[in-house]
Parts: structure tokens; C-alpha cells; sequence
């Protein structure tokens, strides 16, 4: 036989035999018996999905140590759309660890947003935080993609509504204090009306506008960024908050805030070209160091778990250094995918039924279509075109 001839066996069947005995094992519920045939597959067969079926069975088990170990080898192998984290986030809550547990449930969150139970661990452990706006933001994610409307829906439900009830009575009572330029009472009336309905863009905005008034620039910081967070494209907000920027001195967060408002008035010649000149003095005072502030702050929300605050803190990184653009993209990708992960999910989805419907096959494009319809506004246009789309399939 020549030297270059070797013979090599194939195991794969073994292997599947292995697997299919393991996942038997585990249905049973003998997860010793699943264990001991998964282990022996480590040392050739390692994968992100072997590792989570490993770290299931100590999970099973109660060995948290073992399971925590081999779930994060598993997302160590696969960051992407992997249920280990679903599991991290489980074990990290039961050690009371709720910083770390809301990380990983976010990763989830990121890749299957529809997930009921992941949106309303992320709401409950906010809540336990004191984080009302985002334990309301993720109460909000649980009912739009709850399937199961058993008790826990129907109690989140009727909560949410009897909050929405009153945030909106004391929201009017503070319209009718702002207009009489009464900002104190309008002030205590929004108070009330944000704990019950933090979420909301007229009580964000409102209690920015009346803090403002008050020169409380500090309080009028926190929810005129809130109010952006909510709707990036409020050009009042921004205005808004170009001002108290420029109050506290922050100008290289003013800068920012401008740059964010040029796209918003680029059809209004006048008011494009005054933002330019602003931007342009404001830029000749920073330097290449500038953004550093800004990173630490990103940073200290990161670790806080604000991630609406820390996305809008990295992104001021990248606009007054252009090459902190690549330093941050991942973070910036993985926070926007915290927030609102639907965005991606949109996309791709209405581009790959826009593909199989103008092939003809509109009966593969429904899928596309239903799962647009599933993530999207009703009221925006992608809602719009799929559903005009599946009803013509």
C-alpha cells in the first residue's frame, strides 16, 4: 500500500446512535444516563449544540456549577442565536445575581424577541432593579408576543391597563397646569403620570419641557434622552436637548445632539445650514479624546443594564471619533439588538418575501409575510405591504 494511502473511519453513524440514545436518556428523565453518552462525544464532536445538552443535563441535575461552566462553553462556540443563554440568565436570577441574569436573558431576548417567558424575566427582574422604564418597556414586549393568556397575562394585562388609565387622567391634569405656566403643579401631575406609564413619549417629553422651564436642566437631561429613546426622530426633543446640553456645559454632548438633528431638517435650507455653523464651532474645541467621557458613562450603563442610555452614549463616542466606529460596532449592534431586535427580523424577513413573491411563489412568501406582520407597527408600511401581500397570496 502506498505510503499516502490511509484509511479513515467513519463514526458518524455511532455517533447519531449516541446522540439519539442520549436525547431518549433525557426525555426520560435519566439525565446521568444522557450525561455520560454526551461526555463521550466531547472529544469529537464539539459543538455549541453538544455543550448545551451537556450543560442541560447538570441543570437538570441541580449542579449549577457544571451547567453554568458548559453553557458558557456553548456560547463561547455560538454568540449568536443560542438557548444557553436563556439558562445563564436562569442561573445567574437563582444566586440573586440579577445584573448578570438580565445580560444574558437580553442575548436571548435579542435573537427570539416572540420568547413570552424571556420578555417578562426581563420585565420582573427590571422591576426588582427599580427600573420602571424598562420593566414597563418588556411588560409591553410580554403582551404583544404572549401566546399562553393564562393568569400571568391576564394579571400583567390588567395592571398595565389600570396604570395606563391613571398616567393618562394625571397626564391631562399636568396639560392643563403647563398651560397656565403653572410648572411646579405640572411637574408633580407627570411625576405621578410617569411611575404608572414610564414609557411613554407626551410624559417624557412633558416632564423634560417643565424641568427645563424650571432651569432644572439635570431632571430635564434624564427624560427629554428618555423621550429620544423612545422616538429617535422627534426633532423637538433634540432641539430640546441641544439647549440643556449647552446649559450644563456639555458641548461635546450638544455636538452630538446636532449631528443627530441634520438628517431631521435637511430639507429645511435655513435651518440646516444654521445647525452646520454651530456644529462647526463646536467642533473646533474638541480634540481626538474628547469622546472618553462618553465611553465611561456608555460603560457605566452597560454594567447598570440601561442599555437605551448606553447606546445613545456610544453612538456620541463614534460621532465626535470617527474611529471609535469600528471600536463599538459590535456593541452598538448587540445594543441595538437588546432594544429592538424586530428591526432585523423586519428586514430580513420582507426582503426574503419580497424575493419568493415576485418569483411566483407566493405561498412560500406568506411565512415571510405572517412573521413581517408578527414583529412590525400595524400602523407602519412594512405591516401595511405584507399584509395587502398575504391577503393577495
Amino acid at each position: 500500500m502506498a505510503s499516502s494511502d490511509y484509511y479513515i473511519a467513519d463514526n458518524s453513524d455511532m455517533e447519531n446512535k449516541k446522540l439519539e440514545a442520549a436525547r431518549n436518556h433525557y426525555m426520560s428523565g435519566d439525565y446521568q444516563a444522557a450525561l455520560k453518552l454526551y461526555l463521550s462525544l466531547v472529544n469529537t464532536n464539539i459543538s455549541y449544540k453538544l455543550y448545551h445538552r451537556i450543560a442541560k443535563c447538570y441543570y437538570k441535575m441541580g449542579d449549577m456549577k457544571n451547567a453554568e461552566e458548559n453553557f458558557n462553553k456553548s456560547v463561547g462556540l455560538e454568540k449568536g442565536n443560542n438557548p444557553s443563554y436563556i439558562y445563564l440568565g436562569n442561573i445567574a436570577y437563582k444566586r440573586e445575581d440579577l445584573r448578570s441574569a438580565i445580560y444574558n436573558w437580553a442575548c436571548a431576548f435579542a435573537y427570539r424577541p416572540e420568547d413570552e417567558q424571556v420578555c417578562l424575566n426581563l420585565a420582573t427582574s427590571y422591576f426588582s432593579c427599580g427600573m420602571k422604564f424598562q420593566s414597563v418597556f418588556y411588560y409591553e414586549k410580554y403582551l404583544k408576543y404572549a401566546q399562553d393568556k393564562g393568569n400571568s397575562y391576564v394579571s400583567v394585562k390588567k395592571s398595565l391597563d389600570e396604570y395606563s388609565k391613571i398616567g393618562s387622567e394625571f397626564l391631562q391634569k399636568a396639560k392643563m397646569a403647563a398651560s397656565r405656566k403653572d410648572y411646579k403643579t405640572a411637574i408633580e401631575f407627570l411625576t405621578f403620570a410617569y411611575k404608572n406609564i414610564p414609557t411613554s413619549y407626551d410624559i417624557n417629553f412633558m416632564l423634560g419641557t417643565a424641568y427645563l422651564a424650571e432651569n432644572d436642566n439635570m431632571h430635564a437631561m434624564i427624560y427629554l434622552k428618555q423621550a429620544y429613546c423612545i422616538n429617535k426622530n422627534a426633532l423637538e426633543v433634540l432641539q430640546m436637548l441641544t439647549s440643556v446640553f449647552i446649559n450644563l456645559g456639555d458641548y461635546t454632548a450638544a455636538y452630538c445632539t446636532l449631528r443627530r438633528i441634520l438628517p431631521l431638517v435637511i430639507n429645511d435650507q435655513e435651518e440646516y445650514l444654521n445647525t452646520m455653523q454651530v456644529i462647526k464651532e463646536l467642533n473646533s474645541t474638541f480634540d481626538e479624546q474628547s469622546y472618553l467621557g462618553h465611553k465611561e458613562w456608555g460603560d457605566n450603563y452597560y454594567r447598570e443594564n440601561n442599555y437605551h442610555f448606553a447606546l445613545f452614549e456610544y453612538e456620541n463616542c463614534t460621532l465626535l471619533n470617527e474611529k471609535m466606529k469600528q471600536e463599538l460596532a459590535e456593541r452598538i449592534e448587540r445594543l441595538n439588538m437588546f432594544i429592538n431586535p424586530e428591526n432585523r427580523i423586519i428586514k430580513t424577513s420582507l426582503d426574503m418575501a419580497n424575493t419568493l413573491y415576485n418569483e411566483g411563489d407566493k405561498k412560500s412568501a406568506n411565512k415571510y409575510f405572517s412573521k413581517v406582520m408578527q414583529f412590525s407597527d400595524p400602523e407602519s408600511s412594512e405591516y401595511k405591504l405584507a399584509k395587502s401581500r398575504v391577503t393577495n397570496a
